[in-house]
């Protein structure tokens, strides 16, 4: 991990541009038609490499792929498997359109105490939807929820997406896919000569970027690129699962801004809660705390900030920082110290007229 900590390091702006251009989005099953949504654009700034070493660029995927379906729980119950099955009036979907390799889709949760939260889709009828999680005690009847596509390379991406492909890793600029769920990462390329993103010789076009993944891409040329990416801004607080760590080793999680506008402060972003088991732990110094690890992407720093429980506040050192804003289009570490719990992280929408 400090070795990616140094790539943050040297990492250049993300800027994002938000472009408001609301529309009727219809549904890729034909049945049903979602309501208006905010549409915009990400652009990526890649930058160009400079003398020997490539340039690295940390990017953010926070614009999302259109809702296909938007709609109320009429039903649940448990599969053999003690997975939840969402159900829906019959003909609600289309049988099997969910887990199509290319399209596979998620439930994002969108009212009640747990919205933000997702759940991977692995079967769906016309009428009921089977997630990989259960969640019989966190939705009812009154749950409302909806469908997304996740991004995957190629949608991502298209044609390389402006980025420099080869025939092999080597020579191409690469995209390491983060996950967030594991803090695992995979290295790709796109080949042009096969019109594929690739690991090694294995089409993964339809890798799927999970929401939250941290993006790192390197530059191998020595002119920058710029990617435009355009989808939906979604509303609402959206849910980050953050890593525990083991008995004797410290954990971190890479959390995408899921914004593409100005965020929250420290103060404001409910990372710290007093309570071990739903947000960071504080303590008195950077050592004994739990850290959040912010880039500036003005002045090319990675700053280190721990909630002071003796000061009641956010501090980077002695100085007090809750004032501090999570950059847009960017993503936070967050280090969890040695024998601690995981915990889910709602991630508040910030202030934006949408």
């Amino acid at each position: 991990m400090l070795s990616l900590v140094k790539e943050i390091i040297n990492m250049k702006k993300l800027n994002v541009a938000l472009a408001i251009l609301v529309a009727a989005v219809m549904a890729g099953n034909a049945q049903t038609t979602v309501s208006s949504d905010v549409v915009g654009y990400t652009t990526i700034n890649v930058r160009a490499k400079s003398g020997a070493a490539n340039a690295s660029t940390f990017a953010a995927l926070n614009v999302h792929r259109p809702a296909i379906f938007k709609g109320t729980i009429a039903g649940k119950s448990l599969d053999g498997s003690n997975r939840s099955v969402l159900s829906s009036p019959a003909g609600s979907f289309t049988s099997g359109g969910f887990v199509v390799a290319g399209s596979k889709c998620y439930v994002r949760l969108t009212s009640g105490a747990n919205a933000g939260q997702i759940g991977e889709i692995v079967s769906n009828t016309d009428s009921a939807i089977t997630i990989a999680q259960n969640w019989d005690s966190i939705v009812d009847t009154t749950t409302q929820f909806e469908v997304r596509p996740y991004w995957t390379l190629a949608t991502a991406f298209p044609s390389g997406g402006g980025l420099n492909g080869g025939t092999s890793a080597t020579a191409a600029d690469n995209v390491t896919v983060i996950n967030p769920a594991t803090g695992v990462s995979d290295v790709f390329f796109y080949n042009t000569t096969a019109s594929q993103w690739r690991k090694g010789t294995t089409d993964f076009s339809n890798q799927i970027i999970l929401p939250g993944s941290g993006l790192l891409i390197s530059r191998k040329q020595t002119s920058p690129a710029s990617i435009v990416i355009t989808g939906e801004v979604i509303k609402g607080v959206v849910q980050q699962n953050i890593l525990a760590s083991s008995p004797t080793v410290s954990k971190s999680t890479f959390v995408a801004n899921p914004y593409p506008l100005a965020s929250k402060t420290l103060a404001q972003s409910g990372l710290y809660t007093g309570n071990a088991a739903t947000g960071v732990v504080g303590g008195t110094s950077a050592t004994s705390a739990d850290n959040v690890i912010i880039y500036d992407p003005t002045t090319g720093v990675a700053s280190t900030y721990y909630y002071n429980t003796t000061n009641s506040r956010w501090q980077k050192g002695t100085t007090d920082s809750g004032s501090v804003t999570i950059p847009d289009g960017s993503a936070i570490l967050i280090t969890r110290k040695a024998n601690r719990s995981t915990f889910d992280w709602y991630i508040p929408q910030p202030d934006m007229a949408l």
